[in-house]
């Protein structure tokens, strides 16, 4: 057998400019932050971790793997979001302070060209090569055509076609023309709606790839949409949350954003790479032990708060009540749940254990030394499936 061969190490260029783009994108938040008077911790927190987790992971998979393009793309759509930051704060810094430079300006710009190709990376672009850093077949590469094309008459309608920018009365777009405005509208409304045929293929795509690859490409694949859902889920909350939390929860979103290039990097590193099995049914079963918990402490309180806050004078009496049923029942349910779960998204593990509960049964009452050895050796190929097995026995001393 030939031994592995070690991978090969990064090139000084390579690492010198990851490094480069994460800390480029790292200063440009920061600024922003020194920028913004009315900053809060959960603003600070939320959008500094743009850079530490896109370009953190960009920067460790550019160097890492330097065959996957997923890495670079990271990077660019980095210095995209560090850019919409970077450029907005200063831009609306010389609004707020009525010195409008050329600098200014440019900022302004910036901040208006950015976010779109950055936010498409980050949908479409990396999604079409993940994991492995090829698309599914050529045929593939009209849908990140569309997309490119997509990107771009976004970008020139909103170089050319927006009188001002950042939507800043007082700060003029020195490029926006009139006579053409009505035309770059149109094609500025042509592309949003383009994106939603093109997300669509790039969803069907994943899926694809998830219906054709092996064990561990569909581990790779849940790692995403695992941290994709969560995203999806943290930030239509935040449409529905009042105006007055409305940033904070804003913020939760941008802090869930985040979780999807950790997810990249943990699946192409494949480091801890089949704990999302484990992941995704303990967070269901968390979140459905939650909801059955909160609606009976509420229906406990609404049933209980009427007897017995006629008895005692007082609802202290139901609400207490109530929190010790719900604590008493919370072990219950919760084993009873993840075991439900378990069965449905963790399979492996429920079926491994099952296996060796089994096994720990049969031992209890076997004597055999022959009986015990091949039940040992047909329950560790049952549950783990290795190439080979062994098993060694210790001689016993005289």
């Amino acid at each position: 057998m030939r031994p592995a061969e070690a991978p090969a190490a990064p090139s000084r260029l390579r690492v010198v400019v990851a490094l480069s783009v994460a800390a480029v994108a790292a200063v440009a938040f920061v600024a922003a932050l020194v920028v913004w008077e009315d900053r809060t911790l959960v603003d600070v927190v939320s959008y500094i971790a743009i850079p530490l987790t896109f370009g953190g992971a960009g920067a460790y998979l550019t160097i890492r793997v330097p065959k996957n393009p997923i890495g670079p793309l990271l990077l660019i759509a980095t210095l995209g979001f560090a850019g919409l930051v970077g450029g907005g704060a200063v831009a609306a810094y010389g609004v707020g302070t009525g010195e409008i430079t050329p600098a200014t300006t440019i900022a302004g710009m910036l901040a208006n060209l950015s976010f779109i190709p950055s936010l498409v990376i980050v949908l479409v672009g990396v999604p079409l090569v993940f994991p492995n850093g090829r698309l599914l077949s050529p045929r593939w590469r009209w849908i990140a055509g569309a997309a490119a094309v997509a990107v771009g008459g976004a970008e020139v309608a909103a170089a050319f076609g927006k009188p001002v920018l950042l939507e800043s009365p007082t700060l003029q777009n020195p490029l926006y023309i009139e006579s053409a405005a009505t035309w770059l509208g149109a094609a500025d409304l042509l592309s949003s709606f383009a994106a939603i045929p093109i997300f669509a293929a790039t969803v069907a795509s994943i899926v694809l790839r998830y219906r054709r690859g092996d064990d561990i490409l569909r581990h790779q694949l849940r790692w995403l949409g695992a941290a994709v859902s969560v995203a999806v889920v943290a930030w239509s909350i935040s449409f529905f949350v009042p105006v007055g939390g409305r940033p904070a929860a804003e913020a939760v979103g941008i802090l869930a954003l985040n979780m999807i290039p950790v997810a990249i990097g943990i699946a192409i590193a494949r480091y801890r790479l089949f704990e999302i099995d484990r992941i995704i049914s303990r967070s269901i079963s968390y979140g459905l032990i939650s909801v059955v918990l909160l609606a009976a402490y509420v229906a406990l309180v609404l049933f209980l708060q009427g007897p017995l806050g006629g008895l005692f004078g007082g609802d202290a009496v139901a609400v207490a009540a109530s929190t010790l049923v719900v604590a008493a029942l919370f072990q219950p349910l919760r084993r009873r749940v993840q075991r439900i779960v378990d069965r449905r998204f963790d399979r492996a593990r429920f079926d491994a254990e099952a296996m060796a509960t089994a096994f720990a049964d049969r031992l209890r009452d076997e004597v055999d030394l022959g009986t015990v050895v091949a039940d040992l050796e047909s329950t560790v190929g049952s549950a783990l499936r290795p190439n080979d097995t062994g098993l060694w026995l210790r001689r016993p001393t005289r």
